[in-house]
């Protein structure tokens, strides 16, 4: 979806929220990390940074684009193209690393879903490896659909236990009347399956708008998630500001958000569109980039550092 760029500028810097029981106390000024060719990438959507092949990023775009995504190394370098047999996609919304079985596989989510009118989604799931070829097939797709119907979403993660968790958004095209956002998850053993439809558990809700009540809606809005190596901490991305979560999403959702307790937030001047985000593979902090790139050459890459803990 688009945000209008007046929206953007609506958000100043800020100054980091103290945190505690894990979450960060103080984060670094944003810095550029790499300008990244909108040439495939014109529609950044999701992002990870690989753990087995350090200096490895994974990119796709948003929806309208094939079954594919895209690898670089950490300065938007060295790109490579790998398509995926299988149907043109709905919405690739987000992607995530994380485990299937032994192995770590890459997880695509077809899970976009503004009108609120979709009565499944899916995971497209690929094993990580060093070297890829041009056209690659599938390890497996898994079909979802949500318990209390459809659910837009741009947020979700693997979790180190092999659970998938996701954050959902307004569903509503114009997202006029954002609320809390949902928390559902699907257990490492639905990720396996291949035949029927998996049905989401609800977990929780999360209260931006009321952890956050100084931003417009843009920033209540999540658009990406990551989970550290360990599970005990969460990085979401709304269209204004990050989250982390200080708390591990497989022990449940607490009833509050509360910054400085268990929750930490990063605020700074929103880049355009800012849909991916991904934690460095040291969990020592977190890229994000813009969405906003077709009518630019490059699109930024930033990076934050957690300074204090």
């Amino acid at each position: 979806m688009r945000i209008a760029a007046a929206l953007a500028c609506a958000l100043m810097a800020g100054v980091p929220l103290t945190a505690q029981a894990g979450a960060c106390k103080a984060w670094s000024a944003p810095v550029l990390a790499a300008s990244i060719s909108s040439k495939p990438i014109d529609e950044a959507s999701g992002l990870e940074a690989s753990r087995a092949y350090p200096g490895r990023l994974y990119h796709h775009n948003d929806s309208g684009d094939d079954l594919r995504f895209f690898i670089t190394d950490m300065t938007g370098g060295d790109l490579k193209i790998v398509n995926l047999k299988g149907p043109k996609p709905a919405d690739i919304e987000e992607m995530s690393l994380g485990p299937c079985g032994s192995k770590t596989c890459l997880y695509l989510g077809d899970v976009g879903d503004n009108a609120g009118a979709r009565s499944e989604v899916s995971f497209t799931v690929l094993l990580e490896k060093k070297t890829y070829a041009a056209i690659e097939t599938p390890l497996r797709v898994v079909r979802a659909r949500y318990p209390d119907g459809p659910r837009n979403v741009e947020a979700f993660a693997l979790h180190p236990n092999g659970d998938l968790f996701v954050v959902t958004k307004p569903v509503d095209k114009q997202m006029t009347n954002p609320g809390p956002a949902s928390v559902y998850r699907l257990s490492a053993n639905q990720l396996r399956q291949t035949d029927g439809v998996q049905v989401f558990a609800k977990l929780g809700q999360l209260d931006l708008p009321k952890l956050l009540p100084d931003l417009p809606f843009p920033g209540w809005i999540p658009t990406g998630l990551d989970i550290s190596r360990d599970g005990k901490r969460a990085v979401l991305l709304t269209y204004m500001a990050v989250v982390e979560l200080g708390f591990d999403l497989a022990r449940g959702v607490p009833a509050t958000l509360t910054a400085g307790d268990n929750v930490s937030v990063f605020r700074a001047p929103p880049l355009a569109q800012q849909e991916a985000i991904t934690l460095l593979p040291d969990d020592s902090g977190f890229l994000y980039d813009s969405e906003a790139a077709r009518k630019a050459p490059t699109f930024p890459l930033n990076k934050v550092i957690c300074t204090a803990r």
